[in-house]
């Protein structure tokens, strides 16, 4: 099963695709769709963006397409920009990862220091692409994971929305 679920059917809205917005957010969890981070540890809903997976700068066709949309924090929407790989990339495996058709597991492995590690040339890709072991996405990711340690819980399993992960180790830290 994919990290995100999208809705079936997508939305009937007859204007601009920034009339999405709330019904991407819903179906991405208020999570990002690239580093995974739930809006309450990433500066909230007024820092998420709509991103067009594939570029409107490159596939204007889609330019609409709600299943083309994906909620990104500004920091993940500002990296990954108008970036798409070159077609001999592609066919070489380098892409970026679709986490609403793939598992995280399947691509990446997080570190004990907080890094997440590439499993995959996908994986690889994204992960530079998007500088996803940037500073303070690996210094977030041991905070998270050394709460749920010194509180007896798991650990952020990336492999669905850490919205309510996070919720419940924040909700560990007041008791």
């Amino acid at each position: 099963m994919p990290v995100f679920h999208r809705r079936l059917k997508a939305p009937r809205i007859k204007t601009e695709y920034g009339h999405f917005r709330q019904f991407v957010r819903e179906d991405f969890s208020e999570c990002c769709a690239y580093c995974l981070l739930h809006e309450i540890v990433a500066a909230g809903a007024e820092n998420f963006e709509l991103d067009h997976f594939r570029p409107k700068s490159l596939f204007p066709a889609l330019i609409n397409d709600f299943f083309n949309l994906y909620y990104a924090c500004h920091p993940c929407n500002h990296k990954k920009r108008h970036n798409w790989p070159k077609p001999e990339l592609e066919s070489a495996g380098y892409r970026f990862i679709d986490l609403c058709r793939e598992l995280f597991s399947t691509h990446f492995q997080e570190a004990e220091d907080g890094r997440w590690l590439p499993l995959t040339k996908a994986a690889e890709y994204t992960l530079a692409m998007l500088r996803l072991n940037r500073t303070h996405l690996v210094e977030l990711r041991l905070w998270l994971r050394t709460i749920a340690r010194d509180r007896s819980c798991e650990p952020i399993n990336w492999d669905s929305p850490s919205k309510e992960q996070i919720a419940e180790l924040l909700e560990q830290i007041k008791q």
